[in-house]
């Protein structure tokens, strides 16, 4: 197994090694922004993932964007379940230099690859496993990630994350990733026992406002 390719960003090369991704050893094509980690104090997981795309997430930065969200109706205790309202906090707090685009469709497109591989960044919620990988739980492991980097095989499409719950990158297969974006149909109902009111956006989170086939496209000038 080769991983020379990604010795300049130990912090991927390091994944590789450890997971053994045989199927990473000879990229076709790559491009990754490396980001630091940030790891999130209650329901931030969206906030964070913004943050971290500064490139200086800490806890000061994340409680005022946590309470200009607040201001401007987003969100009661720093979730977010809507992707129009990820959008408009991009546009606010990223620099000028920033193009803030909302995607709506699969996320495994061409579209979304070559604007991986072209150095782009997306904001993308989609349901956790366990571990933290793309899982299918119809919207109820609702969770956020930055994807900052992208890895073209001659056998698929991989993307680079972080997320608030690891200090660990992240490597998926973007088809997975798809896959669980693609099912966010309903808030957990385990969420709705809990003795705290969430921000939900009208239409739910599979609505037109929500999280479903949705996610927040991030490119630099």
């Amino acid at each position: 197994m080769d991983f020379s390719w990604a010795l300049d960003f130990p912090e991927v090369h390091k994944i590789c090694t450890l997971f053994q991704m045989i199927e990473l050893s000879n990229p076709v094509k790559y491009s990754y922004k490396s980001l630091n980690s940030y790891l999130q104090d209650g329901p931030q997981c969206g906030l964070v993932a913004l943050t971290m795309c500064s490139g200086s997430p800490n806890r000061e930065t994340v409680e005022s964007l946590c309470a200009y969200a607040k201001r401007k109706g987003y969100t009661n205790n720093g979730e977010i379940f809507s992707v129009n309202d990820m959008a408009a906090l991009s546009q606010y707090y990223l620099p000028q230099i920033a193009n803030v685009e909302m995607f709506d469709g699969d996320l495994d497109s061409a579209k979304v690859r070559e604007f991986l591989l072209n150095g782009g960044m997306a904001l993308v919620p989609y349901d956790t496993n366990k571990d933290n990988s793309p899982g299918l739980h119809r919207g109820h492991k609702a969770h956020w990630a930055v994807i900052s980097g992208s890895i073209l095989t001659e056998d698929g499409f991989f993307v680079i994350a972080r997320h608030g719950k690891a200090k660990n990158v992240a490597i998926w297969k973007l088809k997975e990733l798809a896959q669980s974006n693609s099912q966010l149909l309903e808030f957990s109902p385990d969420r709705k026992l809990h003795d705290v009111e969430y921000k939900l956006p009208e239409g739910g989170i599979s609505g037109p406002m929500g999280l479903n086939k949705k996610c927040v496209l991030i490119s630099f000038n």
